[in-house]
């Protein structure tokens, strides 16, 4: 049977989509704060979990995932050797650790987060101008 005292931490995502918010930016930040304050306060008084409210972060638009170009070991630089495409969004790229004292190889995995063009001289970001929505997918 499960021990139901133990637990584990996570991150918790909750995604609301097709919102339309306050144009204004005061009264769009409060109700953000309200929104935040009111996710802690269900989770302490109705779940007991414990959450700092620094810990909790509300904001609008998209975000991305990214982890540093550094070994999952060691800390130390990673070596970028061949790229190779996917047949779906991306790409690999066999890497190794810098460090003569670590063996850690293994893949860096590329995903397209955006696509930036544009005009002459004016670079956008699809992503920001709503010209193409990003799929959120959990791993």
């Amino acid at each position: 049977m499960d021990d139901t005292t133990q637990t584990i931490a996570y991150r918790l995502m909750i995604t609301v989509d097709g919102t339309e918010l306050p144009n204004d930016k005061d009264v769009r930040h409060t109700l953000l704060d309200d929104l935040s304050a009111a996710v802690r306060g269900r989770l302490v008084e109705h779940h007991g979990v414990q959450v700092d409210q620094d810990n909790i972060t509300v904001g609008t638009g998209y975000r991305y995932a990214q982890v540093p170009a550094e070994c999952p070991l060691c800390s130390e630089e990673l070596d970028l050797l061949s790229v190779h495409l996917d047949t779906e969004n991306g790409a690999y790229a066999s890497t190794m650790c810098s460090s003569v004292h670590c063996e850690w190889i293994g893949d860096a995995v590329y995903r397209i987060v955006d696509l930036e063009g544009g005009e002459i001289n004016a670079v956008e970001s699809s992503v920001l101008t709503d010209d193409i929505t990003p799929n959120y997918s959990p791993y």
